[in-house]
């Protein structure tokens, strides 16, 4: 290879954009530290409301409780949409429709009337795509969100109340999987 290749190759190199490595988010237990075995390899951005009803308790006719139904969304990447959160457990592309899914296998009190931080166990569904390979997510970071502290009762059973929330999510891959 002669000094123009070796130039030009060291201009292209240099022009692309450098993987810059996520760190783990700060304020984390153990618990919700993702396996040694995995990375960091995306984060999003979600900004939604989670849905909760008003219900009677199965165990006591005379207790009503604001019970979580399901999320309602948007995970971003900057200013740009690119995954829905509106099914339990289920995040999917907007753009190549691949998705993941997942269980909550360890949570954080996050305080006051913010949803606990969690760690989810993923299974990616479809081989290619943003979610290939995603092997846990964590939520964290989160405002807001949690079910309402009053106003259930046997006059609203049935109600929904939405209550916004934003959150970081990091999607997690094992080490050497793109």
């Amino acid at each position: 290879m002669g000094n123009r290749s070796l130039f030009l190759a060291a201009a292209a190199l240099a022009a692309m954009p450098a993987a810059a490595a996520i760190a783990e988010p700060d304020g984390i237990s153990a618990s919700l530290r993702a396996p040694a075995s995995e990375a960091p390899a995306f984060v999003l951005n979600g900004n939604g409301v989670y849905i909760y009803q008003c219900r009677q308790a199965v165990s006591d006719p005379n207790t009503y409780a604001w019970a979580f139904v399901v999320p309602d969304a948007t995970l971003y990447e900057g200013t740009r949409s690119v995954a829905r959160h509106a099914t339990i457990g289920l995040y999917e592309s907007l753009s190549d429709r691949t998705s993941v899914s997942g269980v909550v296998r360890s949570s954080q009190p996050a305080g006051g009337t913010n949803l606990p931080w969690v760690l989810i166990r993923a299974q990616p569904i479809g081989e290619s795509g943003l979610f290939a390979n995603v092997s846990s997510i964590q939520r964290v970071h989160t405002t807001g969100g949690a079910a309402p502290s009053g106003g259930c009762g046997a006059d609203n059973v049935g109600e929904e109340a939405r209550v916004a929330y934003q959150a970081e999510y990091y999607f997690y891959k094992r080490a050497g999987a793109s």
